[in-house]
């Protein structure tokens, strides 16, 4: 047997270790019509319309050349607690005057183009090889489920009938919804942090503690996710408004002014994923479609991999080992 069969075969006896967490980045959307970040931004940027691109522009350009909408989002939240602490509620750029309002004005309308574009899918134009741009709609979405209900029923197979007695995670950076669409799919619990129906209720006591199924954690959020001032965090039904429009979205990184947010449901789904990644027996941690481009989940996956006790072993796929790593 050659050196590749003999880790072939190692390989596959880890991917059926009862204790496996996977940690899922945007490279596993893309065939699914899905954009990368960089991609995502560049389709945000050109539904802007002009009375934002202004104040949108001054804030990219004080950002570093590969600057993608999350970086954004994270520079609008600094500005806004800049203004907050203002006697005047307002920050100066570049000769200008722009108060909280207009921060987070800009703040609300990255997060629905962005929640629009995730949601129906997007492609954009390759003229190398004669491919128009293709734009998902309510009425028309061209995101594509089958390679994620795919790996799910490979997931299923590689436990036989002993998947019960696993624990799996799935974490992920991605917005979209198609992994715990395929897990449903395919008859498996999801437990996601909210208890309910098709709208659910944040309840992560409840939903985490549940022996069955598979825990799905988003590290960042999802577009289902709207925050009501009300009922607190809850998982929506498209094309409802009971709660709010989509500009409600809850992603991170979310504009300062919802510091208790980002302490809840995002401190505890980090916990959650510091707790996997660390094992004093077998574990296994498994990245795919993340290209380490986020430091904060880096340092997590760092930390524990120093820790004396730790039993978790690390695997990584890749398209090439030559490719570099920077859009998660």
């Amino acid at each position: 047997m050659g050196l590749f069969d003999e880790t072939v075969e190692e390989l596959i006896k880890l991917l059926s270790s009862d204790n496996q967490n996977w940690l899922f980045g945007a490279g596993i959307s893309v065939e699914a019509n899905i954009p990368l970040m960089i991609t995502l931004t560049k389709r945000v940027e050109k539904q802007l319309s002009d009375n934002f691109k202004i104040l949108y522009q001054i804030i990219a350009d004080d950002l570093l050349d590969n600057y993608h909408i999350e970086h954004v989002l994270s520079h609008i939240g600094d500005l806004l607690a800049l203004s907050q602490r203002s006697r005047y509620c307002c920050v100066e750029l570049k000769g200008n005057t722009y108060t909280k309002d207009d921060l987070l004005s800009l703040h609300t309308e990255l997060v629905r183009q962005i929640g629009k574009t995730i949601r129906y899918g997007y492609k954009e134009e390759d003229i190398t090889k004669g491919i128009p741009e293709r734009v998902g709609t309510i009425d028309q979405p061209i995101a594509q489920i089958q390679n994620h209900r795919e790996f799910v029923k490979a997931l299923l197979s590689s436990k036989a009938n002993l998947f019960t007695r696993s624990s799996i995670s799935i974490f992920t950076t991605n917005y979209d919804t198609l992994m715990e669409d395929a897990l449903a799919l395919e008859k498996l619990s999801v437990n996601d942090g909210f208890s309910g129906a098709a709208i659910g209720f944040w309840n992560p006591d409840v939903s985490f503690n549940n022996i069955s199924g598979v825990n799905m954690i988003k590290l960042h959020g999802s577009v289902d996710w709207i925050k009501d001032p009300t009922i607190g965090l809850i998982r929506n039904r498209y094309g409802v408004d009971y709660l709010g429009a989509s500009e409600d979205v809850l992603i991170y990184p979310q504009a300062t002014k919802y510091v208790e947010t980002q302490k809840d449901p995002f401190a505890l789904l980090f916990t959650k994923f510091r707790e996997r990644l660390n094992s004093p027996s077998e574990n296994l941690a498994i990245c795919a479609g993340y290209s380490f481009g986020d430091q904060h989940i880096n340092s997590e996956i760092d930390i524990a991999l120093k820790a004396t006790k730790n039993k978790t072993t690390l695997v990584v796929f890749i398209n090439n080992l030559n490719e570099v790593l920077t859009d998660g």
